[in-house]
C-alpha cells in the first residue's frame, strides 16, 4: 500500500513559484533595456564631441552681398572712390557731413570713432587736405578737439556726391574675409554731361540727354528709373566697363569691418 498521501497545498506553492519567477523576469529585462539604451546614447555622444561633429547651415552669400551693400550706402563708403583709402579722415567728415547744409565743425572724436567702427583703425587727427591739391580743406583744433572748414576752400566743399545707382558685381568668401565687388553710376553735371562709372565724369556709360525728362516744375531731370532699366537690363554686357569697386570685409564679433578698398578697372584719377 502506498503511504505517501497527495499533498493538496504543493501545486499551488509551485504555481506561486513560477508567477514570481515571471513577475521579477519583466522588470528586469525592462531595466536591462534601458542600461543599454543609456550607454549606447552616452557613448554615442562621446563619439561626436570627440570629433567636434556640427552641422552649420550653408552661408548665403547673396543674401551677405545685399547686407554688405547696405553697409557701404549707409555708412557713405563711396566717398572712398573719390577721397581714396589713404584719407580716411576725410572720409569720417563726409560721412558725418552728409545731408548737413552748414558742416563747418566737425567733432574730431566722431570722426575717429567712425574710422574705428567701419574699418577697425586707429586715426591721428590732424589737418586734412583738400582733394584739389591748393592746401588745407579742415584744419584741427586740438584744443576744443573739432575740424574747422577753411572758408577759402567752401566752393570745394560739395564735391562728393553719392552714385546715383549701385549694383553688386560679385561676392566671393576667402577664408573669414568677404570680397564684395560693386558697380556705380555717378553723375556731375559740373564735371561731365555723361553718367559715368567714376566721380569724375572720367569714364562714360550713358550720355544725360538721352535720359533727361521735365520735372512737375519743369526743371529737366535725370529720369532715374529709365536709367536703371536699361543698367538693368544691359548689366551683363557693361558690368565690367569703366570702374568697379572691390570692398572686403571681415567679421568682427557680431559686425563687419572694413579691411581693404580698391578700384578695379580703369584707375580714377582724384586730382582735378
Amino acid at each position: 500500500m502506498n503511504n505517501m498521501v497527495n499533498d493538496p497545498f504543493a501545486n499551488i506553492s509551485a504555481n506561486n513559484y513560477v508567477d514570481n519567477s515571471k513577475k521579477f523576469l519583466k522588470p528586469l529585462i525592462i531595466c536591462i533595456v534601458v542600461i543599454c539604451v543609456l550607454v549606447f546614447y552616452i557613448f554615442v555622444s562621446k563619439f561626436i564631441g570627440s570629433n567636434n561633429y556640427e552641422v552649420k547651415p550653408k552661408e548665403n552669400l547673396d543674401e551677405i552681398a545685399i547686407a554688405l551693400e547696405d553697409y557701404v550706402i549707409n555708412n557713405h563708403l563711396s566717398s572712398l572712390d573719390l577721397y581714396g583709402n589713404e584719407n580716411l579722415l576725410r572720409v569720417g567728415i563726409a560721412n558725418i557731413c552728409y545731408g548737413v547744409i552748414s558742416c563747418n565743425e566737425v567733432s574730431g572724436s566722431e570722426v575717429a570713432d567712425f574710422v574705428k567702427r567701419v574699418f577697425d583703425r586707429e586715426v591721428y587727427l590732424q589737418d586734412v587736405a583738400c582733394e584739389s591739391n591748393d592746401g588745407s580743406l579742415y584744419t584741427y583744433d586740438v584744443t576744443n578737439d573739432k575740424f574747422v572748414l577753411d572758408a577759402n576752400h567752401s566752393s570745394h566743399y560739395s564735391t562728393y556726391k553719392n552714385p546715383i545707382l549701385m549694383k553688386v558685381h560679385s561676392i566671393k568668401k576667402k577664408g573669414d574675409s568677404y570680397v564684395l565687388v560693386l558697380n556705380k553710376l555717378y553723375f556731375n553735371p559740373n564735371l561731365s554731361e555723361y553718367l559715368t562709372t567714376d566721380p569724375l565724369g572720367i569714364n562714360p556709360i550713358y550720355k544725360f540727354e538721352d535720359y533727361d525728362m521735365i520735372d512737375s516744375k519743369g526743371n529737366i531731370v535725370l529720369d532715374t528709373v529709365k536709367v536703371n532699366t536699361d543698367y538693368e537690363n544691359s548689366f551683363d554686357r557693361i558690368k565690367n566697363k569703366g570702374t568697379r569697386y572691390e570692398y572686403t570685409f571681415e567679421k568682427k564679433g557680431s559686425r563687419f569691418v572694413l579691411k581693404m578698398y580698391k578700384v578695379i578697372g580703369n584707375m580714377v584719377n582724384r586730382t582735378n
